[in-house]
């Protein structure tokens, strides 16, 4: 064997068991391809985005209906995954907004006292965001929650289409459209005046 033929064996072995770990990833992890569905195409709906959401991000969801119920009850932390800005235009009653992209180490150090021993809804527009942060926190913030961590399915889309209120400070909120073409999805999900 040539001196340098080790080397290159050991380069191409190493090479080959990083790519084989890569593709693991890829089978363990959610499909990341791009977003497939464009929000724009008059066509898609936002029961379409609910079903790229949950094969994308495989987390619990609570329907709208079952979350109006728990918070009835008070028995509930909502954690509203948007912007200062979506905030501001409108939330669920009682939500505590986190950051997008906020890690569970930020999430328990901010707000760790609200979400001893219940229930823990995040949420977003469409829940995208939140399935994101959901995801990639389950494991660090299930034991400081009573275990039923959840993404609200369809987010304030879903929650505005199905008559749901929003709040604004102590005025009645409206559902923040993200950008210029979730709006069009927004506007096709919730004709308003």
């Amino acid at each position: 064997m040539k001196p340098g033929t080790l080397a290159i064996g050991l380069g191409a072995g190493t090479l080959l068991m990083a790519a084989a770990a890569f593709g693991l990833l890829f089978v363990l992890a959610p499909n990341l391809r791009p977003w497939t569905l464009d929000p724009t195409d008059p066509r898609i709906t936002l029961e379409d985005v609910e079903r790229e959401v949950i094969q994308r991000y495989p987390v619990d969801d609570v329907l709208p209906s079952t979350l109006a119920a728990m918070v009835a009850k008070g028995d509930v932390t909502l954690l509203d995954v948007r912007t200062e800005e979506e905030f501001a235009s409108g939330h669920l009653a009682g939500a505590i907004r986190v950051e997008p992209g906020s890690s569970a180490e930020e999430i328990l150090r901010q707000h760790r006292a609200h979400l001893k021993g219940r229930p823990v809804v995040f949420y977003c527009a469409v829940g995208v965001r939140s399935s994101q942060v959901l995801m990639q926190s389950l494991r660090e913030l299930t034991p400081h929650t009573d275990g039923r961590l959840y993404n609200l399915r369809g987010g304030v889309f879903r929650w505005v289409a199905e008559g749901r209120p929003l709040v604004s400070g102590n005025k009645p909120g409206k559902a923040h459209p993200y950008n210029e073409d979730w709006g069009q999805l927004l506007s096709r999900t919730v004709p308003g005046p």
